[in-house]
């Protein structure tokens, strides 16, 4: 059988949890964006998905591990899993670039006294940034500012999505850029 390479439709695809399902399509100048995130996933749920199924681009975002903290995963289990993850989508996507958006420093997590594993986790996965994957540090614009959250302490406001798309257009149509 030929290996056949699907051809690149999207210039960007999103996957992870709420946080990136809830964002929709980010405006983000004309970048085409495909959002595949599934609100209630954990690192082991996008560890064991079936990659095949996203559609092609060439770069693939994730945001994911909140939800684990939830289900009690330790930091450890949590940083394998997001290091396991972005190695299959690496193999399985070896065109694309990867980026990664940090875990939300957010009300509920400090409510639950959970601020100092996100930390942890975060600083591992900027530390280990490289080749691999690119570091974006969502806490950079959100700040845990009860202002951008849900009654809930965890998700966003509207307000919140569209702050984001303003702070990270540029960050992305850079990201974008130097990767071609």
């Amino acid at each position: 059988m030929a290996n056949y390479t699907r051809p690149i439709h999207y210039d960007i695809v999103m996957i992870g949890s709420s946080i990136f399902e809830f964002w929709g399509s980010p405006q983000w100048g004309q970048l085409s964006i495909s959002n595949q995130a599934i609100r209630s996933t954990t690192t082991e749920f996008w560890l064991d998905y079936d990659l095949s199924t996203l559609p092609t681009a060439k770069h693939i975002l994730v945001y994911c591990g909140s939800n684990d903290l939830i289900f009690g995963n330790n930091s450890e289990q949590i940083m394998a899993n997001l290091h396991g993850l972005i190695t299959n989508l690496s193999v399985q996507f070896p065109k694309s670039q990867i980026g990664y958006f940090s875990i939300l420093q957010c009300p509920q997590k400090q409510a639950a006294r959970q601020l100092p594993i996100i930390e942890k986790i975060n600083t591992h996965m900027r530390k280990q940034t490289g080749e691999q994957y690119h570091y974006f540090e969502f806490n950079e614009a959100l700040r845990n500012q009860a202002k951008w959250f849900a009654d809930d302490g965890l998700h966003l406001t509207p307000d919140a999505y569209e702050m984001l798309n303003k702070f990270y257009q540029p960050v992305i149509e850079r990201w974008v850029r130097e990767a071609l």
